[in-house]
């Protein structure tokens, strides 16, 4: 079986920039086409966009942003955890399976993070999180013990 684990890392870092550039969107449709690159952080220039959003795009652009900072956060440990994997040996279905399961999970993530309104369901999002954490803990809990066995 070949094994595709590596090449999620690039996957990935795609995928967590697909809720900024929605971000982007949102504003630049509230905002006549602008969008602030020099100071996009700013406190003033996000002031700026609530200003000319309506409350519920600029919910929905801060739910965005936060679903991209997230998958910012996450990416060193589900890297570290594919690197730290491959380079014990694990078994490339084991490698195979949490790669694409943390990967569908965080499409899962992103998706219900930008849509969830309501509170008690914003915490099925919170448990997609869980198990997408629980897929790249376990690797690094396998290389662990391959590599203090050897």
């Amino acid at each position: 079986m070949s094994n595709y684990s590596l090449h999620a890392i690039p996957v990935f870092w795609l995928l967590i920039q697909l809720p900024h550039a929605y971000a982007v969107t949102l504003i630049k449709k509230s905002n006549n086409g602008k969008w602030d690159n020099v100071n996009a952080r700013g406190t003033g220039t996000v002031a700026s966009y609530q200003k000319v959003a309506s409350a519920e795009v600029f919910a929905r652009f801060e739910r965005a942003k936060a679903a991209h900072k997230n998958g910012l956060e996450s990416a060193p440990f589900f890297i570290g955890a594919m690197i730290a994997g491959n380079l014990a040996g694990l078994p490339a279905d084991t490698m195979n399976f949490a790669a694409g399961g943390f990967l569908a999970l965080r499409i899962l993530y992103t998706f219900v993070y930008i849509n969830t309104t309501r509170q008690r369901y914003s915490y099925f999002r919170s448990f997609t999180w869980w198990v997408g954490s629980l897929l790249w803990l376990r690797i690094y809990w396998k290389a662990g013990n391959k590599l203090s066995a050897a």
